[in-house]
């Protein structure tokens, strides 16, 4: 007989075989009763579909206890963890501010540590609310965009060997900001003036980045793009659609997204509903459609009109938000206006690209 282990889904691993679930597998996208989980894909929809799953348990139950965290001791780590990133990351800033010199090996040692971070702890990015930073705003949102980007970057599948580059793109995508003449802390917006010379900071970023010299070309490209939209209408070289980056595309679209819901002087942040919904909005124009799909799966809030797969193969289009997890949804094709139903978002597969 094979040894199980019961364990709750926000401990499941990278590896492990599940043998058992809490659910009939008929309810389930699940195929098989038994399987390896091989993605980060997979992890999430366990998470959204169960509470907890039998592994195949090789250890003895001391070993297994041992080597095992609650998720209150994954929560202290992580935003131990953040803090500790953070704190590092203004002594870069401030340095780099006073002296022009951009410590490289810090930067890499915040980007390494994160993603350490994130590979072991999906939830990672959800510790950003937990957490009061109060400081200058590159360093803030430039740690907000780090843990949200490479949180995106895991879920789709891009290499671990690739992270650290792109990490470091994510985390010096605003360092031109830091030599324009804006207080980027006033409370109120950007004049024309500071506007324009805001156009400029993707530029003097990737003169900073190559002045070092310890950066590969990757970082570069993605910082110089990350301001152009999938439309052609942005910033510094009109490129449109596939001609823009893939990674700077990923960039434009989680920086997006951390601005919306960060406070700022003459905005309140949106809530995670509110927020995906504006990028739902600008989908197509502003941002790249297949990854604000994907995007939508990692927050798991689905605006109105959302395509959307149930675990069963259905195809649904969201009506409204209901509240917490529930939505009501319709069926595609439908021509009946009352065939409407709520449901749990824990039925949702995944977002429908046209």
């Amino acid at each position: 007989m094979i040894p199980m282990k019961k364990i709750p889904v926000n401990q499941l691993k990278i590896g492990m075989k599940v043998v058992k679930i809490d659910k009939k597998w008929l309810d389930t996208s699940f195929l098989k009763h038994s399987f390896v989980i091989k993605s980060e894909k997979e992890l999430l929809q366990l998470r959204n579909t169960c509470e907890f799953v039998f592994v195949e348990h090789k250890q003895s139950a001391i070993e297994y206890e041992k080597n095992t965290e609650s998720p209150e001791s994954l929560e202290k780590k992580g935003v131990k963890t953040i803090e500790k990133s953070f704190k590092l990351l203004n002594v870069v800033f401030n340095d780099l501010e006073k002296s022009s010199y951009l410590n490289s090996v810090k930067i890499k040692e915040v980007v390494n540590s994160l993603t350490m971070q994130i590979l072991a702890d999906t939830k990672t990015h959800e510790y950003l609310n937990l957490i009061q930073l109060k400081s200058p705003s590159i360093a803030q949102k430039s740690l907000r965009v780090l843990i949200l980007y490479l949180t995106f970057c895991k879920y789709i599948g891009i290499k671990k060997d690739k992270l650290l580059s792109l990490g470091c793109a994510a985390l010096l995508h605003d360092i031109g900001m830091i030599e324009l003449p804006i207080d980027f802390d006033k409370p109120d917006k950007l004049t024309y003036l500071e506007k324009q010379h805001l156009y400029t900071h993707t530029k003097l970023g990737v003169a900073i980045i190559e002045k070092s010299a310890q950066f590969p070309e990757l970082v570069s490209r993605i910082v110089q793009s990350h301001h152009e939209h999938y439309n052609g209408s942005g910033y510094p070289d009109g490129l449109v659609q596939r001609d823009i980056n893939l990674y700077s595309r990923i960039l434009t679209l989680v920086c997006a997204y951390e601005a919306i819901t960060r406070n700022r002087g003459y905005q309140k942040a949106l809530n995670s509903y509110s927020a995906i919904s504006e990028l739902a909005s600008v989908s197509g124009t502003m941002l790249d459609p297949r990854l604000v799909a994907r995007f939508i799966e990692i927050i798991r809030e689905f605006p109105v009109g959302t395509k959307i797969m149930t675990v069963k193969g259905e195809l649904l289009i969201i009506v409204a938000k209901v509240n917490g997890r529930k939505y009501q949804v319709m069926p595609i094709p439908s021509e009946n206006s009352d065939s409407s139903v709520i449901l749990d978002s824990n039925v949702f597969k995944g977002v429908a690209y046209d």
